[in-house]
């Protein structure tokens, strides 16, 4: 019998877009020929309820562990059907994050319980961290890292239980992206990119360089032609690039940009930017005349000492500097901040409240401010997010109404539970 498979990403988590890495996985496997299904139930469930937006998006550990329980409980037969939707399902994958995991487990026992000979796959970032605690199941099939090779060889009778970082060597090879398996009514009118994926740094707060191996880059002529198509398929102008950065590489970037220009794609797009010395105004003018319209910058601190233990790469200077070549060339971007970093003086504090203070004319709002969150237990028996961290993210709030300075209300402690 052919393999069919489902892929489901389930609630509680982000509904602006549709989920890009069920697209990859989806397109990848029809490409390959294997029978293929993708369910976002996150936004299923989410249009179901009719839940606010702020308490779907905001982290809540009742809220995450107790959502399927209150679904089954008000709605079973919301349960019911998802778990009649697997009845031709030969193996079923799901997308694991932090946020989700609750619920994710929750549903797969009952499947079991319901298809004790179905195979289970669980892949997504979360995975990486159940290794680290020996948390990962006989129960399941794992993948850490991406996913496509991994499915693939499962999909063709792999026994393995255990699948670790078979990363795809050029990017160009993946078949064209594209979304026909999401209802893009669910979503807003904008549309997730990938032109790269890993990251060329080693910030030691980010888990980011723990989940691939090796950093690789689509071609600029590629990236620009998923756009044309998916412009023209549907009807979308606005995407937004999940790159860790879009400036690894600023010859990449530059002959992208103008790849844009020259072909009259008029689209519009954001992306996460890395401060850098080396980071010219033409660059930055193309990138405007391109279509972008936000950059998210993790500046993170704005003193040399914290910068450094964090392993940031760059001084205050360089930052002040890169901001301003952002704000000639007329770009529009946001800052991130991390405050009570294991080191973080009180000194080291205040001159991050200098930096953002006397230099506010170049920089246009902060999009986050955030205590540490130990993500990665590099600190055990230390216990983040810190009363100092906490403490000064207020203190840094009342620093930015007194200069007027903007900031995004929502963004603000939003990485905390």
């Amino acid at each position: 019998m052919k393999p069919h498979v489902y892929i489901i990403n389930c609630p509680p988590g982000w509904t602006k877009t549709p989920p890009m890495a069920l697209a990859y996985l989806t397109n990848y496997l029809h490409h390959n020929e294997v029978d293929t299904q993708a369910i976002d139930l996150n936004i299923e469930l989410f249009k179901y309820l009719g839940q606010p937006k702020e308490s779907w998006l905001g982290l809540d550990a009742a809220f995450e562990n107790n959502l399927f329980h209150q679904v089954s409980s008000s709605h079973p037969e919301f349960i019911a059907s998802t778990i009649a939707r697997l009845a031709d399902a030969t193996i079923i994958g799901f997308s694991l994050f932090k946020r989700n995991a609750s619920f994710t487990f929750q549903l797969a026992e009952k499947i079991k319980k319901t298809y004790p000979n179905k195979q289970i796959v669980i892949g997504g970032p979360h995975v990486m961290q159940l290794e680290k605690e020996n948390r990962l199941s006989n129960d399941y099939t794992w993948v850490i890292g991406e996913g496509e090779s991994a499915l693939l060889e499962i999909a063709r009778g792999s026994d393995k239980k255990l699948f670790k970082f078979e990363e795809t060597p050029n990017l160009d090879s993946l078949p064209q992206l594209d979304f026909d398996m999401f209802n893009l009514k669910n979503y807003s009118s904008v549309l997730p990119l990938l032109s790269s994926r890993g990251c060329k740094f080693n910030c030691a707060f980010c888990s980011e360089r723990l989940l691939y191996k090796k950093f690789r880059m689509q071609s600029p002529e590629c990236t620009a032609r998923q756009i044309k198509e998916l412009k023209e398929k549907y009807k979308c102008s606005t995407f937004v690039f999940c790159d860790s950065m879009i400036n690894s590489d600023n010859a990449w970037l530059e002959s992208f940009c103008r790849i844009l220009i020259k072909q009259k794609l008029n689209i519009k797009w954001e992306a996460q930017f890395r401060i850098a010395a080396a980071f010219t105004q033409q660059t930055a003018e193309l990138m405007r005349e391109s279509g972008c319209y936000n950059l998210f910058i993790g500046l993170e601190s704005g003193t040399d000492n914290t910068l450094k233990v964090m392993r940031k790469g760059y001084i205050g200077s360089t930052a002040k500097e890169c901001l301003a070549v952002l704000r000639d060339a007329g770009l529009h971007y946001e800052i991130s901040l991390i405050f009570g970093y294991p080191g973080e003086s009180e000194e080291d504090f205040q001159a991050t409240i200098d930096f953002i203070v006397n230099n506010k004319t170049i920089i246009p709002k902060i999009a986050q401010a955030n205590p540490f969150v130990d993500y990665l237990n590099d600190f055990p028996g230390q216990t983040f997010s810190s009363p100092d961290g906490l403490a000064r993210v207020e203190r840094f709030l009342k620093i930015l109404e007194k200069e007027k300075i903007k900031f995004t209300k929502s963004f603000i402690n939003n990485l905390i539970y």
